[in-house]
């Protein structure tokens, strides 16, 4: 059979696959930051075999997604793009690999293995050596052997001898090439450009099988998947000194992508009891099809998490994962509060029980807690494996309790050894049983999670140390400047009144000396200004009514301010607010300067509201040492104005910074409020959007105290 006929007799084929166009589509809209749901959903709904497909697996038992999520927009929603995405090349490749039920001898697990390692290889290395399109890779590396399915699924009879003589993957090649003068890696090329592929990836295919010396001239693309394919294979160690000349990633770099393109794979098919020495292929195909869907859920987690901009998302996150593969109905957490010494509670806003578990923490002292003993030994534990030399504690009662399961299954949260929590799942004995057979799947899981808060709270706390050292360094050198400039000034000011009394009182330079001494007088002022930001007066802490204090402030700026300025003011106090111990003077001089603030934004007219509320969830029950932590306040001033620009908010707090256009402001208001409210052991922050506004949000402690001086 000559090339053209096998070509030929592949086109009037019917077991010819084909790669719908929206497959590459939907793989650059998953990719593309700007890409909406509903362009997502429109581009998957114009393939109906792909929604059947997904509308299948997001409506399966094993999924276990909520009863609303009954369409593909509620399922890219709840599940993320990356996970849609994945699905969606995995359940489109399986209906490929079914090619291969024509020969019955034919070692579907392994011929899997290797393509997805090969896969997961090539997008590593085309994101090591900067491709913008690393999905390309794996798309290529997942299907670069398919042209040995379609020919065996088209040519049984000679595929069935073909594999009772060629022992090696060289004899394989060999013996297509005598009997359909085509191998597979020309068959998969040319079914590539049937597809409409990429040519350079066409070619990288086609090129995939050739010696590394005449590699070494062609194009990148073809380097990628061809070093992809080598460290795919069994040996790839044995194999790196032969293919360093092709890539510029060194020989101890690839054995690190090697081993994590390994586990990758290899972690996955170890929990999910992939027997890769070989099966009955009914048994196979089922495993393959769990494996694939498994990955799929896994990895698009995994890629979600990495893109979670705040904790909240993080668990939020983590939580759908843990139910989507393990079936875990509930999922607390307790993350630790290094100041406190206490693991606090976490959950979803969405769960019965979210305001109790938010209310609560477990002192570290508590030795006897199942989630402490988690958290301090970052071992797993399990309440319903019976250990007698231990007494559970009151919280262990209680949170099993709120789970309404059987027991609780602990897994710690971490990154580079440092504990940052625990993740406590609500499980029966099966579920538990499940889980210790999925260690280490359970074990990535919880690394990632724990990595990704890590990042989160370094970069948070980092920035909040260079904000503070940078404040810190203004307020040093504005001490030193006072301190040089205030010399001069009294000894000016010596020398005026000294002048005065020497002089004659009707004396026509009295005037002037009178006019240099108010003068001088303006400028200790702006330094005794100077001295309010550096130093802040913070007087006696005592307990205050906030909603009183807010209240009388803003009934004094309406007649003197804002209604001049007819700007509407509101009020939104929280009823529920308790006192808190803090210094009046300076929150009423934060305040002031705040809704200054608001109303010099609002030139023509326009709406302020001033709004507290008490912070229920900040409060925590030490549930096993029956304490209460009081918990925080906060305090919100909103106007409906231009809002900040973006430049100006990123230096807001810094001084000398001012929102205000075509005025001699000093640009010292915020920062004074700034360092007030540091002073007061508080938070605040600004959020604004350009033409709908801006908020001040002001957080303080319920119960607080004047720092000491060299206290931090």
């Amino acid at each position: 059979m000559t090339q053209n006929n096998i070509f030929e007799t592949l086109k009037q084929s019917k077991n010819l696959p084909q790669l719908p166009q929206v497959m590459l589509r939907l793989i650059k809209a998953c990719k593309a930051e700007k890409t909406s749901i509903e362009e997502l959903t429109g581009i998957i709904s114009t393939d109906p075999s792909l929604v059947s497909r997904l509308l299948h697996i997001i409506g399966s038992p094993y999924v276990n997604l909520p009863k609303e999520v009954n369409s593909i927009k509620t399922a890219v929603v709840y599940l993320g793009m990356d996970t849609i995405r994945n699905i969606a090349i995995s359940t489109s490749a399986m209906h490929f690999f079914k090619l291969s039920r024509a020969v019955k001898s034919f070692d579907l697990v392994r011929f899997w293995y290797h393509s997805y390692k090969c896969a997961v290889m090539a997008r590593t290395i085309s994101e090591e050596t900067g491709y913008s399109n690393p999905e390309e890779f794996f798309l290529a590396g997942l299907l670069h052997d398919i042209g040995r399915l379609v020919l065996m699924q088209n040519f049984p009879e000679q595929y069935q001898t073909l594999f009772e003589t060629a022992s090696t993957e060289d004899q394989m090649l060999s013996s297509e090439m005598n009997l359909f003068d085509a191998d597979t890696p020309q068959v998969s090329a040319w079914l590539f450009s049937q597809w409409n592929l990429n040519p350079l990836i066409s070619d990288a295919v086609l090129f995939i099988h050739e010696s590394p010396e005449q590699i070494e001239s062609a194009l990148s693309h073809v380097k990628i998947l061809y070093v992809a394919n080598v460290l795919a294979d069994t040996d790839a160690r044995e194999k790196i000194p032969e293919i360093l000349s092709l890539t510029d990633i060194s020989g101890p770099r690839l054995e690190q992508l090697l081993i994590s393109a390994e586990e990758e794979v290899g972690v996955i098919s170890k929990s999910l009891g992939l027997d890769l020495a070989g099966a009955k292929e009914k048994a196979c195909e089922e495993s393959i099809h769990s494996e694939i869907k498994d990955l799929s859920l896994f990895f698009g987690t995994l890629q979600n998490l990495l893109q979670a901009r705040d904790v909240e998302s993080i668990l939020d996150i983590t939580q759908n994962g843990m139910k989507i593969l393990f079936h875990v109905p509930r999922v607390f957490y307790f993350l630790l509060d290094e100041k406190k010494k206490i693991l606090t509670g976490f959950c979803s806003n969405k769960d019965k029980s979210h305001k109790i578990i938010r209310s609560i923490a477990i002192p570290l002292t508590g030795r006897s807690s199942m989630p402490v003993v988690c958290f301090l030994e970052q071992t797993v534990q399990n309440s319903l494996k019976k250990d007698e030399s231990r007494t559970p504690a009151i919280s262990d009662h209680q949170i099993i309790r709120l789970l309404e399961t059987r027991g609780m299954y602990c897994v710690p949260l971490y990154s580079a050894d440092k504990s940052l929590g625990v993740m406590v799942l609500g499980v029966d004995e099966k579920m538990a049983q499940d889980l210790d057979d999925n260690q280490g799947l359970i074990t990535l899981f919880s690394k990632q999670a724990g990595l990704c808060l890590q990042s989160i709270r370094f970069y948070t706390e980092y920035a909040l140390q260079v904000h503070d050292k940078k404040m810190e360094a203004y307020a040093t050198l504005t001490d030193k400047v006072i301190h040089e400039v205030n010399n001069p000034i009294s000894i000016i000011k010596n020398y005026i009144e000294t002048l005065g009394l020497k002089l004659p009182d009707k004396h026509p330079a009295q005037t002037e000396l009178s006019v240099i001494g108010e003068e001088m007088n303006r400028v200790a002022g702006l330094l005794d200004r100077l001295r309010s930001f550096s130093r802040p007066r913070i007087e006696g802490f005592e307990p205050v009514d906030i909603n009183h204090l807010c209240q009388s402030i803003l009934d004094i700026l309406k007649k003197s301010i804002l209604m001049p300025k007819q700007i509407e003011a509101s009020l939104h106090l929280d009823p529920e607010l308790p006192k808190i111990k803090t210094d009046p003077n300076g929150l009423k001089q934060i305040l002031i300067n705040l809704l200054k603030n608001a109303s010099e934004a609002l030139d023509k007219g326009g709406k302020i509201k001033v709004s507290t509320r008490f912070l229920a969830e900040s409060a925590k029950i030490m549930i096993d040492e029956k304490k209460r932590i009081p918990g925080s306040i906060e305090i919100e001033v909103a106007d409906d104005g231009p809002g900040i620009d973006e430049t100006i908010r990123e230096t807001l707090f810094d001084p000398y910074t001012t929102t205000k256009a075509r005025t001699s402001n000093s640009g010292l208001g915020l920062s004074i409020v700034h360092s007030i409210v540091k002073e007061l052991n508080g938070r605040i922050r600004c959020l604004s959007e350009k033409g709908k506004g801006t908020r001040f949000i002001i957080t303080l402690p319920v119960t607080s105290s004047k720092k000491q001086d060299g206290e931090p």
